[in-house]
Order: C-alpha cells, then sequence, then structure tokens
C-alpha cells in the first residue's frame, strides 16, 4: 500500500480516509482522519500552486517520469521500481484522483493548494 501523509512543523499530519480504512482503522471524518507522527527530522515541505488541478499535476508526472500514473503504481506496488518521495507523492496524488473520480468529481476540474512545512 501507497499513502501520502501531509505532516506540519509540529508533527501533526493528515491521511486519506481510504487508507486508514485499508490499515483497518476509524477515520474521523470520510475525507481525512488526523495522525500524529513524532521525529519527523525534517518535515518536508509539499507545495501545489493554486492554478494547478489535480489531473495537471498528474500529467506533470506522467511527463517526468515517461509513464501512466497506473503503470508506476503498478510498478511500485510489484517492486518493479524503488520507492522515492517523488513517486509517493506522485502515487498521493493518484490516489486523491482515483477517489474523486469514485465520488464522481472530474479531477480535471479540482483546483486546490496543499502546504506542510517546518517553520
Amino acid at each position: 500500500m501507497i499513502a501520502t501523509i501531509l505532516i506540519d512543523a509540529n508533527g501533526e499530519g493528515r491521511i486519506a480516509a481510504g487508507t486508514l480504512k485499508a490499515l483497518g482503522l476509524t477515520s474521523k471524518s470520510r475525507v481525512e482522519a488526523e495522525i500524529t507522527i513524532k521525529e519527523i527530522d525534517p518535515p518536508r515541505p509539499l507545495e501545489i500552486p493554486p492554478d494547478k488541478t489535480l489531473q495537471s499535476i498528474l500529467d506533470d508526472y506522467e511527463a517526468k517520469y515517461a509513464m501512466t500514473s497506473e503503470e508506476c503504481y503498478q510498478k511500485l506496488s510489484h517492486d518493479e521500481i524503488d520507492e522515492t518521495l517523488d513517486l509517493l507523492d506522485w502515487m498521493g496524488f493518484y490516489r486523491l484522483a482515483q477517489d474523486a473520480i469514485a465520488d464522481g468529481e472530474n479531477p480535471a476540474e479540482m483546483k486546490f493548494t496543499l502546504f506542510a512545512s517546518a517553520s
């Protein structure tokens, strides 16, 4: 399983409810649950420009790595490529897109900004 956790300077993070369910945990809401992770040194910032859609983020990764998001997911799942933080970020966005599609949303219309920082 691949999961992306956004972590702030206090060591608090967010993880997708679907990931928690897969781990057998109960989330506080349908969308997310709060967790605390200690000793992240240092927290890694993740910024997304506000003009980016979820689909355009996936498109950027697909162009960068010359494979589709699904291909990357399959290769990571079968240990055919090494996990990197960049690939794990990509798979987090891919999972968000899959969840959005399942909820009847269009990733090409979803704009958002995420930011985790060690300030």
